[in-house]
Parts: structure tokens; C-alpha cells; sequence
């Protein structure tokens, strides 16, 4: 009895260290957001926004600030954090809005929050900014900048506060837009195409034709085209994530090192191989993927 007691307890332990896993994975792998996630993000902080600067309002009228230096200050950095939301959603319609951008917006929004911290005023205000932080974290997250609220200090409303800064993770200028992602893709298949077809003549016309060598490195490309694909179904169904960009890279990590183990005396197939690296360096740039070549 004991025994199948602490057998079924051993069980539910391993059952909830695996979907903690799970869970885990979830969090650190996110999907890629598509545009139309991007954009639902803003307009959530915008409609939020709307409606916090309405208790905010309503709250300041019936408080101790009410026609006060302390209103004016709030009532700045409300319009400031408007000002810079308006801003963002202007250069994402044009596909050129950037983690500054996001960063920009998330600065002012400390200013808010280290008055809301100090002067408590209606539970409908508080309520209202807690949840429109809760949206300023999804922007955050959509644009790759690390981000948190607590942690500085402030004497306000004296000039010497430090607000929180966060750490912008991509490298590229502008947000990857979905085109601009489906470009990529497109381009790396079609290059994988020319790869594949100079590599088959670079082969037949070699010391490895025939051999084991030649099995392996088929084998390779194979299993690339078939995480290409897999990636690109993700993609299409808006659940693409880092993790599948990565699986594609080490499979291309291991075409790289046949190529620069066996130099084929052909050279189109090393030529073609060098333009698909640089396409594939673009999709590891579009997921915020840290890579290198040459392990």
C-alpha cells in the first residue's frame, strides 16, 4: 500500500516538473507576433489610456490637488505619454516604428507610474493605470525590449529622479514586418534551391560521389529543407517562433561545416552556400536570434 502510494506521488511530481518545463518553454519561446498582433496591442493601450485619463481625472477633482503644481505635473505627463503613443502608432503605420520608439513610450509611462506610486488616489485610477501597464508590458515584450517597472528611485517631484530604463534586444533599426519576414523566407528557399542544384554537380564531379560523405551531406540538406518548410507552416499559421529559426540555423550549421571540411572543386556550390548564409543571417536578425557561423 505504502508502496504504491509513494509510487503515485513519485508520479504526479514528475508530471508537475514536466509541465513546468512546458510552461517554461512557453514563456521564453513566444510566438512571433504578426502585424495585426502588433497593431491590437496599440490600440488596447490607446482605448486603456483613454480611460485611465478619465478616472485620473475624475480622482484629481475630488483631491487634495485638485487646482495644484502636483496636477499640473500629471496632467504634463499624461499629455507627454499621449504625444509619444500617437508617435508610435504613426511610424507602425508606415513600418518604421523601432524599439527606441517603444522605449520612448515606456519612459514617459514611468513618469505616470512614479506618481501613481506616491499619490494613491481613487481605486478606479489605480485600477485603470495597473491595467494599462499590463499593456505597456505586451508592447514591450512585441518589440524585444526588457523592461520593469520598480527598481529606481525618485524624490518627485524634485528634477533628480531616475526613471527605469530598459534593454533594447534586437539589433534591427526598424520592426520585421510579416512582408518582410515572408520575403526572407522566400528568399532562403529559392537560394536553397540553387544550393542544392550546384551542390548535386559539384558532388557527381568529385572524390565523394558514391561514398558515405555524400550520403551524410544529402542527409544534411534534407533535414534543412525540412525544418525550412516546418518553419514556414509555422510562420503562415502565426506561431512561428525563435525556436524554430533556431532548429533551421543548426541544421544549416552542419551543411557549413561539410563545406568547409570538404572543398569541392567545383565552386558554384560554395559560391551559392556563401548567398544562403546571408539570407539565413537576415531571418536570425527579423527573430532576434544570436548567431555566428564557423562552430
Amino acid at each position: 500500500m505504502f508502496r504504491r502510494l509513494f509510487m503515485s506521488f513519485c508520479l504526479c511530481m514528475l508530471s508537475a516538473a514536466f509541465a513546468a518545463t512546458i510552461m517554461a518553454q512557453v514563456v521564453v519561446q513566444p510566438y512571433r507576433l504578426s502585424d495585426k498582433d502588433v497593431e491590437k496591442i496599440i490600440h488596447r493601450i490607446e482605448q486603456q489610456s483613454d480611460r485611465f485619463r478619465s478616472s485620473l481625472d475624475a480622482a484629481l477633482d475630488k483631491s487634495r490637488f485638485n487646482k495644484s503644481s502636483r496636477e499640473d505635473d500629471i496632467n504634463a505627463f499624461v499629455r507627454d505619454f499621449y504625444k509619444q503613443t500617437k508617435s508610435l502608432h504613426d511610424r507602425f503605420d508606415h513600418h518604421k516604428s523601432t524599439t527606441p520608439d517603444v522605449q520612448s513610450v515606456l519612459e514617459r509611462g514611468a513618469r505616470i507610474d512614479g506618481f501613481m506610486r506616491r499619490y494613491p488616489l481613487s481605486s478606479r485610477a489605480q485600477d485603470d493605470w495597473s491595467t494599462l501597464k499590463t499593456n505597456l508590458d505586451e508592447l514591450a515584450a512585441a518589440y524585444d525590449v526588457s523592461w520593469r517597472w520598480l527598481g529606481y528611485s525618485t524624490d518627485y517631484p524634485s528634477g533628480s529622479t531616475t526613471y527605469p530604463t530598459g534593454t533594447i534586444v534586437s539589433d534591427v533599426p526598424y520592426r520585421v514586418t510579416d512582408r518582410e519576414v515572408e520575403q526572407i523566407l522566400h528568399r532562403i528557399e529559392k537560394q536553397a534551391d540553387k544550393f542544392r542544384a550546384a551542390l548535386d554537380a559539384a558532388l557527381d564531379k568529385s572524390r565523394l560521389d558514391g561514398t558515405r560523405r555524400e550520403d551524410e551531406i544529402n542527409a544534411f540538406v534534407k533535414d534543412f529543407y525540412a525544418q525550412t518548410r516546418a518553419l514556414h507552416e509555422h510562420f503562415d499559421a502565426h506561431k512561428s517562433t525563435s525556436a524554430d529559426v533556431q532548429s533551421v540555423l543548426d541544421r544549416a550549421s552542419r551543411i557549413d561545416a561539410f563545406m568547409r571540411g570538404n572543398r569541392l572543386k567545383k565552386k558554384n556550390a560554395e559560391k551559392e552556400w556563401s548567398k544562403l548564409k546571408v539570407n539565413l543571417d537576415e531571418l536570425a536578425r527579423a527573430y532576434n536570434v544570436s548567431w555566428r557561423w564557423g562552430y
